[in-house]
């Protein structure tokens, strides 16, 4: 390949210093050593500083916890479930107030049924636009002749 002219396009005419390379790798090192002593000091730090007591909240005054190592299980769960429904079909079928500042009640489920079939469901005025297809209206279409669905 001829050589160039411009000297923007010529390879660099001195070597690289070997002196400012150590400089670079001894920089490099005691950057990683001094990020590996600072990541061991904040690990002491948090391990000598850790709290292995559960964070206390009104939730958990009154809960007693099992002592360590033992699985925390459902001692009934059949009785937990039957407890558990009995309290939503007593919501579903009682009186009472949801929101009372703005009036809101809560109905027994076949109060609030009876009153929807005799109300019936809110219905949006909407008219349809020109040309559109009308609900119960059938379109046809001729095929034109020779026509071949490709599947």
């Amino acid at each position: 390949m001829p050589h160039s002219g411009d000297p923007k396009h010529r390879h660099e005419t001195r070597e690289a210093v070997p002196r400012y390379i150590l400089f670079f790798a001894a920089g490099l090192g005691m950057a990683v050593v001094a990020g590996f002593l600072v990541s061991w000091g904040t690990l002491a730090y948090f391990k000598s500083h850790q709290n292995y007591a559960p964070p206390k909240s009104a939730i958990s005054a009154g809960r007693v916890l099992p002592p360590p190592g033992v699985p925390q299980l459902q001692t009934h769960p059949e009785a937990d479930l039957q407890v558990y429904l009995k309290k939503q079909h007593e919501i579903l079928d009682s009186y009472g107030w949801v929101d009372r500042k703005n009036n809101v009640v809560r109905l027994p489920i076949q109060r609030a049924m009876n009153i929807l079939l005799q109300q019936g469901l809110p219905v949006r005025n909407s008219k349809t636009p020109k040309g559109a297809v009308q609900p119960g209206e059938v379109q046809q279409y001729e095929v034109p002749q020779g026509y071949m669905p490709q599947n």
